[in-house]
């Protein structure tokens, strides 16, 4: 094998070494990311149902409330 050949074919390699150690940076990366915005989705669903059972609850007591001005007969 020709030595210049040999050479090209080291480079080759070399590069190819770097770009996967780049791409598994990358990936890692990525996987860090993507697990944030889980958890971040995560901690949005929790504060949506708290809300939703806040909302519920409070329709309960407007509805006693209102049950309350509609037993007194003001009329």
């Amino acid at each position: 094998m020709d030595l210049d050949k040999l050479t090209q074919l080291e480079l080759r390699v070399e590069r190819l070494v770097e770009q996967n150690q780049r791409m598994k940076k990358a990936k890692a990366k990525a996987e860090t990311r993507l697990q944030e915005r889980d958890a971040q989705c995560k901690s949005l669903n929790d504060r949506i149902q708290r809300y939703e059972r806040e909302r519920v609850a409070l329709r309960e007591r407007l509805n006693r409330i209102i049950g309350q001005f509609e037993n007194l007969n003001l009329s």
